[in-house]
């Protein structure tokens, strides 16, 4: 029995280690549009800190949220501070020439690798890592619509397959545009007859209900009348 205990004491954590980021707490990062950079110039770079790649961290304390730039030397971490969209963040970078490492540091979620930065030059974001595509693809965005018009960009999975979206496209709503009256010159007034929707009087529906109503009274009587005729043995007249 003791033996048992041992091995499970050491196979759980090393199973724990060695389970994909998905089976448990994990989030991804992804940036809003970052401009092409210059040497040692202030920038103010957007990102969204993505729990399950769709929705907004669900907890209380989620800890540091940062980015972080290696050159391989040296490394630099500007901390981000949240904007008023859920899940959404901003930071002011300055860095010198060099090729940078972009990696998001997600609070106690595990660090995630944007991608990499060339000053001068342009962010060369990174497809999401394999593991963790199944895990986004597999999930349905999320009911609530947690974002307005300001929402996060899609997720880049890589291997060409089209960017995720972490939420439902709302569906836009047609504006009935009113058509131009046909004919007509300029300080002519077209009148045009508008009919409330949902109102089941019809001028032309009116004549023949009155039609079919009367109709229907008159057979009622006739029926009527034949068969109290056959009750009393009268014959109808």
């Amino acid at each position: 029995m003791r033996r048992i205990l041992l091995l499970l004491a050491l196979i759980v954590p090393l199973l724990a280690l060695g389970a994909p980021a998905r089976a448990g707490g994990w989030a991804l990062t992804v940036m809003d549009p970052v401009p092409v950079t210059s040497p040692d110039t202030t920038y103010t770079l957007g990102f969204w800190l993505l729990q399950h790649g769709t929705h907004p961290y669900e907890g209380d304390d989620l800890g540091e949220v940062a980015l972080e730039f290696t050159d391989g030397k040296k490394t630099l971490r500007f901390p981000g501070v949240a904007l008023k969209e859920p899940a959404h963040y901003a930071t002011a970078v300055s860095l010198p020439k060099g090729t940078w490492e972009v990696t998001a540091i997600q609070g106690w979620f595990p660090s995630y690798r944007i991608g990499t930065l060339a000053v001068p030059g342009r962010l060369e974001v990174a497809p999401v890592p394999p593991d963790l595509r199944p895990a986004i693809t597999g999930q349905q965005p999320p009911e609530e619509d947690h974002w307005g018009a300001i929402r996060p960009p899609r997720i880049p999975l890589g291997d060409g397959t089209p960017g995720f979206l972490p939420y439902r496209s709302a569906t836009p709503t047609p504006v009935a545009t009113p058509a131009a009256p046909a004919g007509g010159s300029p300080g002519e007034t077209t009148t045009v007859a508008v009919v409330e929707r949902g109102t089941w009087w019809r001028p032309g529906y009116a004549v023949t209900a009155l039609a079919g109503v009367a109709g229907v009274a008159v057979l009622a009587a006739l029926v009527h009348r034949m068969r109290r005729g056959r009750i009393t043995g009268v014959p109808p007249r």
